[in-house]
C-alpha cells in the first residue's frame, strides 16, 4: 500500500523509481531479522529522517510527501517504537521540518547502510554514494587517530597540569548551536528546542544531553530572546 502510494507520487512528479534501499524499506519496513544479536538497530526517527532526506534529494517539497511519510511512520515504523500514534505523527512532522530547514544531505552508505536494506550496483547513485561513504570513513579514521593522540599526549602531563581538551563533541556542539540559533529566531520555545536536540542525538560540549538551562545559556551568549509561547502545534508544512 505505502509503496504503491510512493510510486504514484513519483509518477505524478515525473521522477524515476525509488532506489533499491528505499523501495526495500518502504515495502518491507525495518527487517529486524537481518540484524545479528548485538547489532545496533536504527530507530523510528532515524528511518523517517532517512526517507525524508531522500524525498528532499528528489526535489520534493514537504507538502508533496509529508502525508505519505507520516502514514508510513504510523502504520509501519510504529512496530519499532513505543510511542503513541499522535506522538509519531508529531515527531515525523518535526523530522520533515528538520530536513528541509537544514543542510543534511541524503547519504545511504550503499551496502553498509544502517538499515541493512537491499543495495544494488545498478542503483543510479551507487558510485556517488560509495564515494561519500569512503570519504566519511576517512574523516572518522582521522578523528579516531586524533583522539588517540590526545589520549597518549595527556599521559605525559604532570598531575598539576590540566589535560588537553579532547574536542570530542566540538563539531556536533557547533552544529547544535547553529540549530538553536535558527530555531530561536523562528520563534520556538526552549522546551521544544531541547527535545529536538536530544531526539536527534546532539550532545553538549561536555558530551551530555541538552537541558533547558543549556539552551538558555546559548541564547544569552548570542544575545537572543527565546519565545515564551508554544508555536509548533500551530505550524504547518
Amino acid at each position: 500500500m505505502h509503496l504503491k502510494k510512493l510510486m504514484n507520487i513519483l509518477a505524478t512528479e515525473g521522477k524515476c523509481e525509488p532506489y533499491p534501499c528505499i523501495k526495500d524499506i518502504v515495502e518491507n519496513g525495518l527487517s529486524l531479522d537481518r540484524f545479528a544479536e548485538g547489532d545496533r538497530r536504527p530507530n523510528r526517527n532515524e528511518t523517517a529522517i532517512f526517507l525524508a532526506a531522500w524525498c528532499k534529494s528528489m526535489g520534493f517539497a514537504p507538502e508533496v510527501y509529508s502525508d505519505w511519510l507520516i502514514d508510513f511512520a504510523v502504520d509501519v515504523l510504529s512496530g519499532i517504537s513505543s510511542s503513541a500514534p499522535s506522538q509519531i505523527r508529531h515527531s515525523t512532522k518535526s523530522n520533515i521540518k528538520y530536513i528541509h530547514r537544514s543542510d543534511v544531505p541524503f547519504s545511504c552508505n550503499c551496502k553498509n547502510n544502517i538499515f541493512k536494506a537491499f543495495c544494488s550496483l545498478d542503483c543510479p547513485v551507487y558510485g556517488e554514494m560509495e564515494e561519500i561513504y569512503l570519504r566519511s570513513l576517512e574523516v572518522e579514521q582521522k578523528r579516531i587517530e586524533r583522539l588517540q593522540q590526545i589520549k597518549e599526549e595527556s599521559t605525559t602531563y604532570q598531575d598539576t597540569e590540566p589535560p588537553p581538551s579532547t574536542e570530542l563533541y566540538e563539531q556536533q556542539f557547533d552544529e547544535a548551536v547553529t540549530l538553536i540559533t535558527q530555531y530561536i529566531k523562528k520563534g520556538y520555545i526552549k522546551t521544544e528546542i531541547t527535545v529536538f536536540l536530544n531526539e536527534k542525538g546532539f550532545k553538549t560540549a561536555a558530551g551530555h544531553d541538552w537541558k533547558l538551562g543549556d539552551v538558555s545559556r546559548i541564547a544569552a551568549t548570542k544575545g537572543l530572546t527565546i519565545a515564551k509561547r508554544k508555536r509548533w502545534g500551530h505550524s504547518k508544512l
